[in-house]
């Protein structure tokens, strides 16, 4: 109880750093295991093997979706809840998001399953990637349910003031896999099944440490039966909230599939296992800012639900800077350093990674500024304003993204494909700066009244 309170009461740098840099850990082991996966495959199993994760990445990404649907909704609806001391529908928050998460999981399996070979296809599969692609899928579905709970635990312990916990969570994930993918990949030959392997049991483990607090009840949530009968109007509440995050990380996997596709048709296998190099990179070095993203969510959230809007506005603006300082950083280090960063998932010498070194450096050309579309869009979840997240989801995927990858490779051929991504992150960065000033300018006329408001508006 009393980290939760703090979240109204201590110095909002002292918060972020609090919950930002645990947040920020887990993101980059986590981001590591991936990487590490890829490496491990490029490396000992082949590039066509490559090619096969990077085809079933964006499936991968639809699942995270819902997973992000029902975690990341729960998490700042309970958010709001708590700030507002409300702890017996804090209570139904957290229930209704569990019950919830096993739905729509059961939903997931059945149809995925069933028609895992088609959906493969869909999303570029060819006679070379096929294989892998399935094999890798099959098993990652089979574990599916670890990581719904995984991330739903995740984001709720940070919102109750542990965000350590769901460091040594993810730390104990992330180096269970890396251990595995040896033993399966490098020493067992299990090529692409290793992989999967060691992530379902590294998630298995790390949410066996969630329900031994849970179950120990060291948390603040105190649940009864009752509490899991389905609410619909908090399930309303749960997916307005989450769809943001849904939206934007089913969009992230319909543009990839058209990126696959584009890179397959203009530049061949190689392209396609560029941009898993490309990719694997640009996670890792966007999850600290994703850290510090979810470092400022329970802050917001929560003095957003005891009016205390001063510290709201205070909490982006610190969280902002903090972002843009380090992801420039991020871009000056990989545009001097492009090709040993790629060098990294290819075998030495390989033909490929002129090509990936070349994409890398214009892909990430926005990186400096993309902490504001991040930032945004978490912003507005976390004040419960579903619509505007919800367009700021749809937005660089689905407005910008989709139109560009299908008309500029017409024009440019493969390099119309590259500049795809900074042209559509650009637009989305300067879309949502129009949207935070507008939410910052209603938010200031609909509290008029209220005394927090002359603190807000010197903090903005």
């Amino acid at each position: 109880m009393k980290e939760t309170l703090e979240l109204g009461t201590k110095p909002i740098g002292t918060l972020l750093i609090r919950y930002s840099i645990p947040a920020i850990i887990a993101m980059l082991v986590n981001a590591i295991y991936n990487i590490v996966d890829r490496i491990f495959i490029g490396r000992l199993v082949g590039e066509d093997a490559l090619a096969g994760l990077t085809i079933a990445f964006p499936i991968m990404m639809i699942i995270f979706a819902f997973c992000g649907l029902i975690g990341i909704g729960g998490a700042a609806l309970l958010s709001i809840k708590l700030g507002e001391k409300k702890y017996h529908e804090a209570n139904r928050v957290f229930a209704n998001t569990l019950l919830m998460g096993f739905i729509i999981t059961a939903t997931i399996l059945i149809l995925f399953f069933i028609n895992i070979e088609m959906i493969l296809m869909i999303f570029g599969a060819d006679i070379d990637t096929l294989g892998y692609s399935k094999t890798y899928m099959q098993i990652i579905l089979g574990g599916f349910i670890f990581q719904m709970l995984s991330f739903i635990f995740s984001n709720f312990v940070r919102t109750e003031g542990k965000p350590r916990l769901s460091m040594m969570v993810m730390l104990v994930a992330a180096i269970m896999n890396i251990i595995l993918d040896y033993v399966f990949i490098g020493l067992m030959g299990l090529g692409v099944a290793g992989a999967a392997y060691g992530t379902i049991i590294g998630q298995f483990s790390g949410l066996m440490i969630y329900l031994v607090y849970y179950f120990s009840k060291k948390s603040i949530i105190r649940v009864s039966l009752r509490d899991f009968i389905l609410d619909l109007s908090i399930a309303k509440s749960i997916l307005s909230i989450g769809a943001a995050t849904f939206l934007s990380t089913l969009g992230t996997s319909f543009s990839l599939t058209l990126l696959n596709r584009g890179l397959l048709e203009y530049g061949g296998t190689a392209a396609v296992t560029s941009i898993g190099a490309i990719n694997s990179l640009y996670t890792f070095f966007v999850m600290p800012i994703i850290g510090i993203t979810q470092g400022m969510q329970p802050i917001i959230g929560y003095n957003y639900g005891a009016r205390n809007y001063s510290r709201v506005f205070e909490t982006l603006k610190k969280a902002m800077w903090i972002g843009f300082i380090f992801s420039t950083i991020v871009f000056i280090f990989m545009e001097l350093f492009a090709t040993f960063f790629v060098g990294l998932f290819l075998e030495t010498g390989s033909e490929t990674i002129p090509m990936a070194a070349h994409g890398l450096r214009i892909f990430i050309l926005m990186l400096p500024v993309l902490t504001i579309s991040f930032m945004g869009t978490a912003f507005h979840q976390s004040i419960a304003r579903g619509n505007m997240s919800m367009f700021l989801g749809l937005l660089r995927q689905f407005i910008f993204f989709i139109p560009l990858v299908i008309v500029l490779p017409k024009v440019w051929g493969l390099t119309g494909i590259w500049i795809v991504t900074p042209i559509a992150d650009g637009l989305a960065v300067a879309v949502t700066v129009i949207a935070l000033l507008k939410t910052y300018r209603s938010m200031m006329h609909e509290y008029k009244g209220d005394t927090n408001h002359e603190e807000a508006t010197q903090t903005i």
